[in-house]
This record gives C-alpha cells, structure tokens and sequence, in this order.
C-alpha cells in the first residue's frame, strides 16, 4: 500500500472534517495518480468528495462500521482484516498489485493503515495552519525515509508554498 496525504510543517491534514487547504495543482497530481487504482479510505474523508460520493474512474474501498446508501458501488470493510480479504481478492481478480492501492484518509485510516505502507507521498505546504487532525510524523520515525523531494512551487491563490515528497519504508515490519 502507498499513502497519498497532503500536510502542513507539523504533520497537520485537516480542520474540522476538511483538508487545511485546497491547491489546484495537488488536487491534479491526486487525480493522475490515483485513478485507475484503489483509494481506500474512511467514511468522513467521503463526505469530503464531491456529493459525498465515491470518487469517479477508481475502486473506492471504504473502512467503515457504518455503511451509509451514497456509498454504493463502494467496496465496504468494517475491519483491517476484512480489508485486507477485499484487496487480496482484487489483486487475485484484477491482477493490481500492492502499489495499486492507496490510503487518502482520513487521520484514524492513516493511522491504523500506515503499517501496511511501503511508500508515502507527502505534499507539504510552507505555512503552519489551524489543524485538529494530523499525519504521523514520518521525519521522526525510523522505519520511513525521506528518498526525494521536490523543489518548492508557489500557489498564488493561497499565497503559499508547496513541494512534494516521497517517503520509503527501510524497516518494513509486516
């Protein structure tokens, strides 16, 4: 499994059930990389997406207890082992392999699906903003290594900056 998350400099995703900031350009590098792939992802990061619904042109994996009608069409799990059954299954049917499935949130999936990650893609913006949910701090973790970064972009709508990097599991545990 890979992660995708976007954060601020002290690993902050999100202010009250929303993303701290919307910049274009990520939400374009989201897209190109996770469609045709598997997102999975908690039931409050889908009241997020557009009409509270599955996002479009990808297999959408839902870890929830509590299946709501919009996520129709959806692949539900309500535990990390009936996840883990769905994505052998879909490796077995569809022939995706581990990178093709990719946690987008929110802060407790991360958590509980972090372990499973090999691979970790960061958007980290320049400014500290208003936060109630947060990534874990890959830079002081030891199994994760920062192997790239890019050089920093402006986004002049939100009057900051941006660059992304790519983290790499050394010490794979499971």
């Amino acid at each position: 499994m890979i992660a995708i998350v976007n954060t601020d400099p002290k690993w902050g995703i999100g202010k009250a059930g929303a993303l701290q900031v919307h910049i274009s350009q990520d939400l374009q590098r989201f897209k190109k990389m996770t469609v045709g792939k598997v997102i999975i992802y908690g039931s409050k990061t889908m009241q997020t997406y557009p009409q509270g619904k599955p996002l479009p042109n990808r297999i959408n994996i839902i870890l929830t207890r509590n299946p709501q009608p919009e996520m129709a069409g959806s692949y539900l799990a309500d535990s990390i082992d009936n996840l883990l059954e769905i994505i052998e299954d879909l490796k077995n049917t569809y022939d995706y392999q581990d990178n093709d499935f990719i946690v987008v949130g929110g802060a407790s999936i991360y958590k509980l699906l972090l372990p499973f990650c090999t691979e970790c893609h960061v958007t980290r913006i320049d400014q500290e903003l208003p936060a109630d949910s947060f990534f874990p701090n890959l830079d002081s973790d030891d199994e994760w290594q920062l192997v790239t970064q890019s050089d920093w972009q402006k986004d002049t709508k939100n009057n900051l900056q941006f660059c992304y990097l790519h983290y790499q599991r050394i010490n794979k545990t499971n």
